[in-house]
């Protein structure tokens, strides 16, 4: 029995996995206050194991991690998490190996392996949802980095709007949930305005723009749960006019696991690190 997890700005998703396959999900709110977020880990697990032995445990959280992958240093959806001894907390209460990742870049993972960008060699995948995160997966697997991919922070808009790590001007600030209603007084589901959409999508093409001529991908997935209001065809037709300096533009297309992006994410992670 394998558990894998993906813990959001908005929610927790935990499903139980034989190694091949999702068995099992459930899903509750995330919880801001980082204790009480364990003890609710701790009691779904013990509903989804069902007293069976748990071999590994792997998932994603929201937010840049140490250069360990032991804790989050920095988040601006899950502030009271951070610096917080996750990863040794887990230890502790399940007794197996724990593997921890960037939401994000698990749901990259995710789509990369067993959705949309599943096929192609390099894919960059950015995720409008509560917040923007990103990543790049080169042949099936994490590209090398420092720390971390944060492709939601780049400016687009020099001193532009506010974002909540405490810069201006970034993408997040233009096109995230938690954005969306602050700039247009709606929830991002509640916006039926063309108008609104299509500056939403020629925002969220500059940042593919940036993403395209830094990470030269073969594909660009869009995930997260702004995103399937986005209206696709509006961003490419902006992409296709700013992008200039390669013949070709990159397919754009939207993310095909949902929600369960990142926990396929999770058993791939776990399949590669010979854990199954």
């Amino acid at each position: 029995m394998y558990i894998l997890f993906d813990i959001g700005g908005s929610n927790m998703r935990l499903s139980s996995s034989d190694g091949n396959t999702i068995l099992q999900t459930k899903s509750i709110p995330a919880s801001q206050n980082f204790n009480e977020a364990l003890i609710s880990v701790k009691t779904i697990v013990d509903e989804l194991s069902n007293g069976q032995e748990i071999k590994a445990i792997a998932g994603g959280v929201a937010g840049p991690l140490n250069k360990n992958k032991t804790m989050l240093i920095s988040s601006p959806h899950l502030p009271q998490w951070v610096n917080k001894p996750l990863k040794d907390e887990l230890v502790k209460i399940f007794s197996c190996p724990i593997y921890l990742e960037n939401d994000c870049i698990m749901g990259a993972l995710g789509e990369s392996s067993n959705g949309a960008g599943k096929g192609y060699s390099i894919v960059a995948y950015i995720a409008p949802g509560t917040g923007v995160g990103g990543a790049r997966i080169v042949n099936g697997a994490i590209d090398e980095n420092s720390l971390g991919f944060e492709p939601g922070h780049q400016i687009i808009v020099p001193d532009g709007k506010s974002c909540n790590c405490g810069g201006k001007g970034h993408l997040e600030a233009y096109i995230g949930g938690t954005y969306l209603e602050k700039n247009y007084g709606k929830k991002g589901e509640d916006i039926n305005e063309p108008v609104i959409w299509d500056e939403v999508s020629k925002y969220l093409s500059i940042g593919l723009y940036n993403t395209l001529v830094h990470w030269s991908p073969d594909i660009i997935v869009l995930g997260g749960s702004v995103t399937k209001s986005i209206p696709l065809d509006r961003v490419k037709a902006h992409l296709q006019q700013i992008q200039t300096i390669f013949p070709n533009t990159p397919e754009v297309v939207k993310a095909t696991l949902g929600s369960e992006a990142g926990l396929y994410g999770a058993l791939a992670y776990i399949s590669k690190s010979k854990t199954v």
